[in-house]
């Protein structure tokens, strides 16, 4: 899940026009369960604060618990899912 801050905003799920004009970017991907599986982050335009950290974090946990709700919607009548 990608998310960017653009000034002051943070988008979740950027588009390329948003993604190359984020001052920060970051990739977030987790498993099923919400157990963290990668991170990474850049302060394109320079440092950044820390707690811009958790507030991207945040947000990107809430669409990957969507993606993963959309994903196990359309899965779940072909496969078990394991978790």
């Amino acid at each position: 899940m990608s998310v960017g801050a653009l000034g002051s905003q943070l988008l979740l799920d950027l588009d390329y026009d948003e993604d190359s004009q984020a001052g920060v970017d970051a990739n977030f991907v987790a498993s099923g369960k919400g157990e963290l599986i990668e991170v990474q982050l850049t302060g394109e335009a320079g440092p950044f604060p820390a707690a811009r950290l958790q507030e991207m974090l945040a947000l990107a946990l809430l669409g990957l618990k969507e993606l993963c709700r959309l994903q196990e919607e359309a899965l779940a009548p072909w496969l078990p899912l394991s978790w």
